[in-house]
């Protein structure tokens, strides 16, 4: 973490480490019986980050989904031999929409067993793909909650066609599937609430933009992301920004996507490495979540509850 004050904004960078042919993009142009016959890359762009993560003297959240993790178990355990946080990404990337309680439980805690075997470290951090925790899937809640996890990182709060709950609030805050449920700490991604004349656009959105990361990332501006990180510093919010391990390799393979989803994919890989390092670059208290956990509770406390169950999509 970056020797500056205890009153640096804090900023946790966090990386979902799964394959190219893993997104939701191509769920149905790239079938799962077909995974194996892609070249894997994740190992090329993870020593990439690693080596990013190393150069700024900072630690980050690394999601990791179960897949990559039977595959690559020595890259999972080099990942945690550098400091950096194992929290789960899920087993199989499926939506939580795909999924029932029951065998998003399996799916879970596959994943979990996984990463703390070979690790041997408690995983307490969890991501879904897509960020698809969203009202129709409150029940993830409890599971989460059920399996020992103390955080969700899944919960977007704007509006997006796949996901978000833009009524969700833009800071940390407990969450429960149900009134009577377990509650959970819930720390959502980094957002931009413009005025002027980017207004209209935000309002699209739920009133915020979304500037953590992603595709929004590569597509937007760097200044986007500046202007999200300015904010939330003003406002005393954490910036959670994520990024994927394949948005770093211009050399990835192409798969037979729509146009959307090859606009969304392949844009702004050649920049992307260079733009993480000027934002890493800032002045501020970087680490992974798990490092101020005690301080995002209390936020949380500050912050009003929310029974997921009944929010607007």
């Amino acid at each position: 973490m970056s020797n500056v004050s205890d009153n640096s904004p804090l900023h946790c960078v966090s990386i979902d480490v799964e394959e190219y042919f893993h997104i939701e993009a191509a769920y149905s142009k790239v079938p799962r019986e077909q995974w194996d016959a892609w070249p894997s890359r994740v190992e090329r762009n993870i020593d990439l980050l690693l080596s990013l993560f190393d150069r700024h003297n900072q630690r980050g959240t690394f999601f990791i989904l179960g897949h990559v993790a039977q595959r690559h178990a020595a890259m999972v355990r080099r990942i945690a031999e550098a400091g950096h946080e194992i929290a789960s990404h899920g087993s199989m990337h499926d939506r939580l929409h795909r999924l029932t309680p029951e065998s998003f439980r399996e799916d879970l805690l596959a994943s979990k067993s996984l990463l703390e075997d070979q690790t041997g470290k408690a995983v307490i951090g969890y991501r879904a793909p897509t960020f698809s925790v969203v009202p129709q899937t409150a029940w993830a809640i409890d599971v989460l909650a059920e399996a020992g996890f103390q955080y969700d990182a899944s919960i977007f709060p704007v509006r997006h066609p796949w996901y978000g709950v833009p009524s969700a609030p833009d800071r940390p805050f407990w969450v429960q599937g149900q009134p009577d449920g377990p509650k959970l700490l819930e720390v959502p991604p980094l957002t931009w609430s413009p005025g002027g004349l980017l207004k209209p656009l935000a309002k699209s959105r739920g009133g915020k933009l979304p500037v953590a990361g992603g595709g929004y990332f590569r597509l937007l501006p760097l200044w986007f992301m500046k202007k999200g990180l300015a904010q939330a510093a003003l406002q005393g919010r954490p910036a959670v920004l994520y990024f994927h391990p394949w948005e770093f390799d211009p050399e990835m393979p192409r798969m037979p996507l729509s146009f959307t989803g090859r606009l969304r994919t392949y844009r702004g890989l050649k920049s992307a490495a260079k733009n993480l390092d000027t934002i890493m670059s800032r002045p501020a208290r970087w680490g992974a979540i798990a490092d101020s956990l005690t301080e995002l509770r209390t936020m949380a406390d500050h912050s009003p509850g929310v029974d997921l169950s009944h929010l607007a999509a």
